[in-house]
């Protein structure tokens, strides 16, 4: 029995395990509720004004626009309910896994090793920040998507001398950067690092290709700004608005360090460094001497890696799932780095154990389908402010102003699903047909006597209507 065919199989269960089961429940971060209520106001706006709510960002500048374009079409096909994101994301996770298993078996092609593409697959799925991040659609999962696409063709174009591919390379870089701005152009650095890890072979064919990725991209750049006038506008305000002050001592800051986010990066990758260095003690055991093969590749993956951190401690407002594009890049070193011995391990496993390992794959498989399935829709409202956001968008007509005091107001993740699920806007400045305020609050309202209460059954609200 084929050991590519009994492990894709099994990577394939535990991707579908992991991720399944908690996509089709309603609750998620609050950034992808966000982003996903833009993304399904997208109508309202347009591709370049992408909007949020009437009352909160109507004019959303907070990043580029992509993302919510791409998902905006998935809404206009699939309706709106909240499994729209939920398949959206989960496509980002298989479309990541494609990218990683197109980078192994371009680099190991000809060799055993690319029958091991879904080794470092298997090891990046089980990075807990890779697992967060694909449960919570946030914005690094297409940028992610656009990154390691991008590495593939313009490694490919550096391997076989393809413009198309370097074309293609080029072009997911600007996507990245429509995606999530300046972080998404870490790509450029790999034919650079080719010529530095690879020598010099060839070296003027070589730096050919490595500006042209460049000018390339530079080009596209510039073609964007000059037909699509609106893209412009939208870039300098995303940079006025929200990038300037996040590298500037201005801005929001989440650290004090901002290398920080380096440990937060090698907790990430505790598993994958343990089994490296696992293998290299159990050679060095046996041989009383540690050789590693493949450490060219795993050099090339590591310092592309390195460049997309560098990108983030410019500046001080940091978060740990900004390192998310950049983990397949870590993985797939180390996976060049251990596969040797992994080989070795897996050439121990008899007939029977490969037949069981198939049966058990497949039976999880199945078990995980069954399971979404049958609890398909069945964990609505399973959260107190998710099932009020229902309630309200129930009675409230869609696109209706909220009044409510400052401090639900700015209960963002309320805002975020009054607006997903409704299309509601909450107002804290302004009367309006309704006010919403919390249970806890003894206050009394301005003009109470015009307003009556609904019988709704909240969990933490009361909602008045206007008499």
């Amino acid at each position: 029995m084929k050991l590519e065919k009994v492990f894709w199989a099994l990577t394939t269960a535990v991707i579908a395990a992991l991720l399944i089961p908690s996509l089709i429940k309603d609750d998620m971060f609050l950034d992808g509720v966000t982003y996903a209520a833009i993304s399904k106001n997208n109508g309202l706006g347009s591709f370049w004004q992408p909007h949020y709510t009437q009352t909160k960002d109507a004019a959303f500048y907070g990043h580029p626009p992509l993302v919510f374009g791409i998902q905006s079409l998935l809404f206009s096909v699939l309706g709106e309910s909240l499994y729209v994101e939920r398949f959206y994301t989960f496509l980002t996770a298989i479309l990541t896994a494609l990218g990683i298993a197109l980078c192994w078996r371009l680099f190991f092609n000809g060799s055993e090793l690319k029958k091991y593409s879904w080794l470092p697959v298997l090891l990046w799925i089980t990075t807990p920040l890779v697992l967060w991040a694909n449960k919570n659609n946030i914005l690094e999962n297409t940028l992610g998507v656009f990154t390691i696409f991008s590495a593939y063709f313009i490694t490919k174009s550096l391997m076989n001398k393809s413009g198309l591919d370097m074309f293609l390379g080029s072009l997911l870089i600007v996507l990245a950067f429509l995606s999530k701005g300046p972080v998404g152009l870490f790509p450029l650095v790999a034919p650079f690092v080719f010529i530095v890890v690879y020598g010099f072979q060839n070296s003027n064919r070589t730096f050919i290709t490595a500006f042209s990725v460049v000018v390339i991209t530079v080009l596209l750049f510039t073609g964007l700004f000059i037909f699509i006038p609106e893209s412009k506008a939208n870039i300098v305000s995303y940079l006025s608005i929200q990038l300037l002050p996040a590298i500037s001592s201005h801005g929001e800051a989440t650290t004090n360090n901002r290398f920080s986010i380096l440990l937060d990066l090698c907790i990430e990758l505790l598993v994958a460094i343990l089994l490296l260095a696992g293998f290299c003690f159990q050679q060095w055991k046996n041989t009383k001497k540690v050789s590693l093969q493949n450490q060219k590749t795993a050099l090339y993956f590591l310092l592309i890696a390195i460049a997309a951190a560098l990108l983030l401690i410019v500046s001080l407002k940091q978060r740990k799932y900004y390192l998310t594009p950049s983990i397949p890049f870590y993985i797939m070193a180390v996976s060049a780095l251990i596969v040797p011995q992994v080989r070795s391990f897996m050439a121990m496993l008899s007939e029977s154990a490969k037949s069981w390992l198939l049966r058990i794959s497949y039976a999880a498989l199945v078990g995980v389908f069954l399971f979404a399935v049958l609890r398909f829709g069945k964990f609505v409202n399973e959260k107190p402010l998710i099932a009020d956001a229902y309630a309200i968008s129930i009675v409230i007509p869609q696109g209706s102003v909220i009044a409510a005091n400052t401090d639900v107001a700015q209960d963002w993740r309320l805002v975020a699903y009054l607006a997903r699920i409704g299309y509601l806007s909450i107002d804290d400045k302004n009367t309006h047909e309704y006010f919403l305020k919390r249970k806890s609050d003894n206050s009394v309202l301005n003009s109470e006597s015009n307003y009556t209460e609904l019988d709704l059954g909240l969990n933490a609200y009361r909602l008045y209507k206007m008499k």
